[in-house]
């Protein structure tokens, strides 16, 4: 298992929406092989309450607060 750490700063604010969005190119990825987990203020990771859309060319991830997303690529 591969991880891969994004900051809430990575994140874009969609006004509109009032939503953030995390969009990650697939390359060789699938929604089914990805675990989104948040960052703790504790440092630890826990489950993301997310929601994650398979697109054509990416993977987006949107979430109504910013967090410190850590992404785990199963293998």
């Amino acid at each position: 298992m591969q991880t891969k750490d994004y900051s809430r700063e990575d994140l874009q604010y969609h006004q509109s929406e009032n939503n953030y969005t995390l969009s990650i190119p697939k390359k060789f990825l699938s929604v089914k092989d990805l675990k989104v987990l948040k960052k703790n203020h504790d440092g630890s990771f826990s489950d993301a309450d997310v929601t994650v859309r398979d697109e054509e060319h990416n993977i987006l991830i949107i979430t109504t607060i910013p967090i410190d997303i850590r992404l785990e690529i199963l293998d």
